[in-house]
C-alpha cells in the first residue's frame, strides 16, 4: 500500500474530519505517522490550506518495527527493522547513545554475538523524527541444568518447568507462553547449574504493563549453597521503587551484582512482588502481578 506523503496530505481532510471526537490525538490510516501537535483542529485546517507543505512539520514519525525470534541467544541473534514510509531512514546505535542522522543507517539484518543494547529511530524529510525504540539482547549465561519455581498462576503457566531457562522471550504481550505470571507475596526460584561455577551476577527479565497490573518486583534476595556452609549463604539483595506512572509496555532487565563472586552449583532467588499498587493506580492497594520470562547467571 502506498503511504506516500503527497497522498496523505491531499487526503488530509478525509482522514481528519471523521476523527474530530478524538480532539488533538488524531488517527490516520497511515501507521507510520502519529499526531503530536496540540493545536486545535481549526488551526490545523487553516495551516494546511495556507501552507500545506509546512504543515508536514507538525507530524512525528512512528517508531520502526523490530523483528526477532528472542532477545536471548546461545551463539548469535538476528534483528530486522522496517518502516513502511517513502523517503525515511532508520538510524541506530549500539553504544547507548540516542540515534542521530549521523549514526549508521539500517540497510540489512543485524547479527549480534554479545550482550547488546540497540536503539533505533526513524528520520524523514519535513517530519519530526520518531521516538527512540530500545531493545537489549542477552547471550547465554552459565549453563543451567534445571530450575524449580513457585507455582505460577493457572492462567499464566508459561511453557512448562523450563520456561525461565529456554532462551525464549522479550515479547511485551503478557499472553505469550514465554511468560510465567505470579500473584503471590513471594516467588522462589531454585537454580541448579550443570556443574559448580563461579557466579557474580544474576539477571531477571520481567515485564512491565501497569495497565494490566503487571509491575517489576519490589525486591530480590540471592542465596547460594556453598561447600563450607551447612546453611544457605546470603549473597546480596536489590530493591526497586515504583512510584511513577508509565503507560508504555516494556521488558525490564533486572541485573543484580552479588556481594562477592562465589563458586556454587545451586542458587536460590527469593523474589518479592509489589505488595500494593501505587495510590495513583486504579487498582491501588491490591497486589501486583509479577511476570518473568528468563533467568540468567553470569
Amino acid at each position: 500500500m502506498d503511504h506516500g506523503l503527497t497522498r496523505m496530505r491531499h487526503g488530509f481532510l478525509l482522514h481528519l474530519l471523521p476523527n474530530v471526537a478524538e480532539g488533538t490525538k488524531l488517527l490516520y490510516k497511515n501507521p507510520c505517522l502519529i499526531r503530536v501537535n496540540p493545536w486545535s483542529i481549526l488551526s490545523i485546517l487553516i495551516t494546511c490550506i495556507l501552507n500545506p507543505i509546512g504543515a508536514q512539520n507538525t507530524f512525528q514519525l512512528a517508531r520502526p518495527y523490530l523483528h526477532y525470534e528472542s532477545v536471548f541467544f546461545e551463539r548469535s541473534a538476528t534483528l530486522r527493522m522496517e518502516f513502511d514510509q517513502a523517503n525515511t531512514h532508520i538510524h541506530y546505535t549500539t553504544n547507548g547513545q540516542t540515534p542521530g542522522e549521523k549514526d549508521p543507517v539500517y540497510t540489512s539484518p543485524i547479527r549480534l554475538k554479545k550482550n547488546t543494547t540497540l536503539k533505533a529511530r526513524v528520520f524523514g524529510t519535513d517530519f519530526l523524527p520518531s521516538e527512540v525504540i530500545e531493545i537489549t539482547f542477552f547471550k547465554q549465561g552459565l549453563p543451567i541444568e534445571s530450575i524449580s519455581t513457585t507455582l505460577p498462576h493457572d492462567r499464566y503457566p508459561g511453557n512448562g518447568k523450563n520456561t525461565l531457562i529456554d532462551n525464549q522471550g522479550g515479547l511485551v504481550a503478557h499472553s505469550s507462553k514465554t511468560w510465567m505470571g505470579f500473584q503471590t507475596d513471594t516467588v522462589m526460584l531454585m537454580i541448579d547449574l550443570a556443574k559448580p561455577q563461579k557466579v557474580k551476577q544474576v539477571l531477571l527479565h520481567v515485564l512491565q504493563n501497569q495497565g494490566a497490573w503487571i509491575f517489576p518486583p519490589q525486591a530480590i534476595e540471592v542465596y547460594a549453597d556453598l561447600p563450607d556452609s551447612k546453611e544457605w549463604t546470603f549473597l546480596g539483595q536489590k530493591s526497586w521503587i515504583t512510584s511513577e506512572k508509565e503507560d508504555k509496555k516494556q521488558c525490564l532487565s533486572l541485573l543484580l551484582d552479588l556481594d562477592k563472586q562465589v563458586k556454587t552449583k545451586q542458587i536460590i532467588l527469593k523474589i518479592f512482588p509489589l505488595s500494593k499498587l501505587p495510590a495513583w493506580h486504579p487498582g491501588k492497594g491490591n497486589p501486583a502481578w509479577l511476570f518473568i520470562d528468563e533467568v540468567k547467571l553470569y
